[in-house]
């Protein structure tokens, strides 16, 4: 009885170092240590952190010498850092009315009929009678006729009471034929654009 009771403990020893090892042996329980790309770089930090304390009980003269080297390095730094922002800021001072002017374009009526003439150069026939009603705006708000603002639409144009009863009623035709060539998709090309110039003279919204 001894004999088997001794086997029979065995037994159930080898199935739990069974069921140990085959749950120890899952992925759950692969143990590996973490990667720490940093480690080097705290470590070495770390190192010359004691190495300043050190020199700091061990030679005080260099240690002291050490700090007002760094501190003039980083003084000079900050000076360079100014200076540097100094010459661009006054750089930019100095040239920058004339930059500006250069680079900004005047879109004033002159500019929208240079503009309709090169893209009905170009082909682009709905485009050029778009830049030539700006212009035909432009031209009627130097004249005070209309009040030329970005924000409003064509339609606002052809409501304004400084025109006469006629002009008016050019405007919206105007207008009209503009939302046709515009948004309608209607046919447009260089006889639609010279009947347009024709209607869009300047002259025939002037008082009569």
């Amino acid at each position: 009885m001894l004999a088997f009771g001794t086997q029979r403990e065995a037994l159930g020893g080898d199935r739990l170092r069974t069921v140990i090892d085959s749950v120890f042996s899952s992925p759950d329980y692969r143990w590996q240590e973490a990667i720490d790309p940093f480690a080097p770089l705290r470590r070495a930090w770390q190192w010359l952190g004691e190495w300043i304390q050190s020199l700091r009980a061990e030679a005080p003269s260099l240690y002291w010498l050490l700090i007002g080297t760094l501190v003039l390095v980083l003084l000079g730094i900050f000076g360079h850092a100014i200076w540097v922002m100094y010459r661009t800021v006054r750089r930019d001072a100095a040239a920058g009315p004339a930059a500006i002017t250069s680079s900004v374009v005047v879109r004033d009526a002159a500019w929208y009929a240079r503009e309709a003439e090169r893209l009905a150069a170009a082909g682009h026939f709905v485009e050029a009678i778009q830049a030539d009603f700006v212009r035909l705006l432009l031209e009627l708000d130097a004249r005070r006729l209309v009040r030329f603002h970005p924000s409003r639409t064509p339609n606002e144009y052809a409501r304004e009471p400084s025109l006469s009863a006629g002009a008016r009623r050019d405007l919206a035709d105007l207008v009209r034929r503009l939302y046709a060539y515009a948004f309608a998709r209607v046919p447009c090309g260089s006889d639609e654009l010279r009947d347009w110039r024709a209607r869009a003279a300047t002259d025939r919204y002037a008082r009569a």
